[in-house]
């Protein structure tokens, strides 16, 4: 039973600060945290003020922070994504939540992006009004939606939603139905 974080680091044009995204979902992938954005003026104020409200609300239970950023030899043009990338780690690091493979290194992309946005938005994770479509790359770097696990992902968000915990035949048939509902809906 671990509360698993999202992280991203979000540039929003030349000439305008970047921002961090982040969430924070129980066990059951409710929110304990809702979807925020902050804008960053000071990288380490900011991460550290984002690690802390994570912790803070995660209280006594383990806790998985998951994240995307720009690796430090894409991110050159922008000298605060590397310090992003850099200082993150080292505090993850520091408070030992640094594991392997929790950084995200690609998003999904055209009809498994699709996919995935429609999945969370009929299962009621609001994701498609103005201002909200940041939550689901959150989503995607919480459960770690890669393009071979995407399907997985969705089963995993679609169990824990209807309080699923082992498969029965019925339950099978009834997220390929809402499979197809959502594959047939691009």
């Amino acid at each position: 039973m671990t509360n698993r974080a999202a992280i991203r680091w979000c540039l929003k044009g030349s000439g305008n600060p970047p921002v961090i995204q982040y969430m924070l979902l129980d066990s059951k992938l409710d929110y304990l945290i809702y979807p925020k954005e902050c804008i960053v003026y000071d990288v380490k104020d900011t991460v550290y003020q984002v690690i802390e409200d994570i912790e803070s609300h995660s209280l006594n239970t383990p806790l998985e922070i998951y994240y995307k950023s720009i690796n430090e030899g894409y991110g050159r043009h922008r000298r605060d994504s590397g310090q992003f990338h850099r200082f993150l780690k080292k505090l993850l690091n520091r408070k030992n939540l640094l594991k392997a493979n929790h950084r995200l290194a690609f998003v999904l992309k055209k009809e498994q992006l699709k996919l995935f946005k429609d999945a969370l938005y009929f299962l009621d994770i609001d994701s498609k009004s103005r201002g909200n479509a940041f939550i689901v790359y959150l989503w995607m770097i919480a459960l770690k939606a890669t393009r071979s696990r995407v399907t997985h992902v969705i089963k995993q968000i679609w169990k824990a939603r209807l309080s699923i915990h082992r498969m029965n035949k019925m339950h099978e048939k009834m997220f390929e139905e809402f499979y197809s509902l959502i594959h047939h809906n691009k």
